[in-house]
């Protein structure tokens, strides 16, 4: 694009541009909140505390603590892939 066409369609991809950028952010910082071990970790002592204190029955306590444990295994394994990964890469380089 030249420098004409750019300044001509700026007030159309200025926005776009920037509302992109603000998804993107967004999509990171959800990334990082769902890949977050130690949050998942402090959810289910929570999740642990409210089952101890009464506040959730057997079944239900259970159940979410199910889920959160597959979370915590999804982290770690998301994890140990990215570790995996990353030690490929050096191979290939040395």
């Amino acid at each position: 694009m030249g420098v004409v066409t750019g300044l001509l369609f700026f007030p159309i991809t200025a926005p776009v541009h920037a509302f992109r950028c603000v998804l993107e952010r967004l999509y990171e910082e959800a990334e990082a909140v769902l890949r977050d071990e130690g949050r998942a970790f402090a959810e289910l002592i929570d999740l642990s505390m409210r089952h101890n204190n009464g506040q959730l029955t057997d079944a239900e306590y259970a159940e979410q603590e199910t889920e959160m444990l597959e979370r915590l295994n999804s982290i770690r394994d998301y994890r140990n892939e990215l570790l995996t990964v990353g030690a490929d890469d050096e191979e290939e380089v040395w």
